[in-house]
């Protein structure tokens, strides 16, 4: 059943599963989350309760159901999947990072901040960004060396966090602003991998050498942070970047303003969520597009026909739809956000399952996005799904775009009022820097190199991304 009202709980059923998890599957849930939830899909169904030894998971790979959860029926599901009514919020390592901003927050509190900034993020005021974007991609990849390697992961690290460090604080590359953000944000091995742990506060508190490299890093970021939201006041905010628009937001109802430190939760929510997925599916398209020769070079031909040698604009966005579809098809693929959590408010029933008060309800676009029942070949990389036919085409040209599919079967950006915020922000970023890296640079495998997808808050590649970078001419 969808819809914002849940029938009778004692009409309800149980939700299915396994009366215990194989220990092999447990391993694969430790070092492989996604696939663990995969495979606990094709064993069980769209609908399974996986009795783990802290807390049972939901999981819920259902499109229709998962609407259900992140819209029809949202206010009856809170975001703090940690929490329960019984102990109050727990502190996770998320929020001992970002505090009470978009990503954490809940309730009246998510939907005041939401309220404040959702204007910051209207097409036609982040569209002033797009010189950025190619201007900052352009520079970044100029000085690579010509038949050399490179770790692309780190590359588009650091490529996307020069962005966002502009767009959100108007600070320039090589600042000591910038420089204090790029060294001190937080790595994959420190507390954030417990992010999604039911005692992933108390582990980050533990000295070990990553908990306190994180600690350190949040000082300097709180430092840097608190120092630009000072000089923007002084100097009146009136500038164009996020911190000032941040700053010049008011309560719709009380105009009231954001407080230093809610400003700060934002701010550092924006960077954060703001470079690490763009980066990561970044460096998962040109993997794909490695493996992919004929791919590469359709979008190398087409940044030639569309661009012939500029630099890309806003305007060209339109024309770059092979581009936009490799991109689209990474997310597909590897979604850097790969699994979504819900908590049931109260007693609820979906699809005809009984969830209790406080349960762990995850849905994963991981799974979802390989469904074989939703997608054709789901494990193929094929642009093409996103293109409208055009005669010449083969059987998966246009699939993803069909009347039929539900909406729900491609979600990388999760849905409803916690939907992505910067989803628009984050395309268009990742089409203008993947047409500008593409223009100048052709990209080979090397061999031996074995990349596997670690799934922590974000899945990325282990151990990285190394890859030959060739200096191209247009045409070539």
């Amino acid at each position: 059943m969808t819809g914002t009202t849940s029938p009778r709980v004692d009409a309800a059923q149980p939700m299915p599963g396994p009366k215990r998890i194989p220990l092999s599957a447990l391993r694969t849930l430790a070092n492989q989350p996604p696939l663990f939830f995969a495979e606990m899909r094709d064993r069980h169904g769209p609908f399974v309760r996986l009795p783990l030894p802290q807390r049972p998971i939901y999981l819920v790979s259902d499109p229709h159901a998962i609407q259900e959860v992140l819209v029809t029926a949202n206010r009856f599901y809170g975001n703090d999947i940690l929490r329960s009514a019984a102990t109050g919020r727990r502190e996770t390592p998320l929020t001992m990072l970002l505090g009470q901003g978009l990503l954490t927050s809940d309730g009246d509190l998510h939907r005041r901040q939401r309220r404040l900034i959702q204007p910051l993020f209207h097409r036609q005021r982040i569209a002033g960004y797009a010189e950025d974007f190619a201007a900052l991609s352009e520079r970044h990849v100029r000085d690579w060396p010509d038949g050399g390697e490179v770790d692309m992961l780190r590359e588009m690290v650091t490529l996307t966090l020069s962005i966002v460090a502009r767009t959100v604080f108007d600070v320039a590359l090589g600042s000591r602003e910038a420089e204090t953000i790029r060294t001190a944000m937080p790595r994959n091995d420190g507390p954030l991998r417990y992010a999604l742990m039911p005692m992933g506060g108390l582990l980050a508190r533990l000295p070990s050498p990553s908990n306190i490299r994180f600690w350190r890093g949040r000082a300097a970021l709180d430092s840097v942070v608190f120092e630009l939201i000072a000089r923007r006041r002084d100097e009146g905010a009136d500038g164009a970047d996020l911190l000032s628009l941040l700053l010049q937001a008011r309560d719709a109802d009380t105009g009231e303003p954001m407080d230093d430190r809610q400003v700060r939760d934002e701010a550092l929510t924006l960077l954060m969520a703001g470079h690490d997925t763009t980066a990561n599916a970044l460096a998962w398209a040109l993997h794909l597009l490695v493996g992919e020769p004929a791919a590469l070079a359709r979008l190398h031909r087409e940044v030639d026909e569309v661009l012939d040698g500029r630099r890309a604009t806003l305007e060209d966005l339109p024309r770059l739809k092979w581009t936009t579809a490799v991109f689209q098809e990474a997310l597909r693929i590897f979604p850097p956000v790969w699994t979504v959590g819900r908590r049931p408010l109260q007693e609820r029933v979906l699809s005809g399952y009984r969830l209790p008060p406080d349960a762990m309800v995850m849905m994963s676009p991981w799974v979802v996005h390989r469904d074989p029942g939703l997608w054709a070949d789901p494990e193929r990389f094929a642009p093409q799904r996103w293109l409208e036919p055009t005669g010449e085409d083969d059987q998966l040209t246009g699939t993803a775009l069909g009347q039929d599919r539900p909406k729900f079967a491609y979600f990388p950006f999760g849905g409803g009022p916690r939907q992505c915020i910067g989803n628009v922000f984050a395309q268009m970023e990742a089409v203008i820097a993947l047409a500008t890296i593409c223009q100048s640079w052709h990209f080979a495998p090397l061999g031996g190199q074995r990349v596997q997808p670690q799934a922590r808050i974000i899945v990325r590649p282990r151990p990285g991304l190394r890859m030959r970078v060739l200096r191209r001419r247009a045409g070539s």
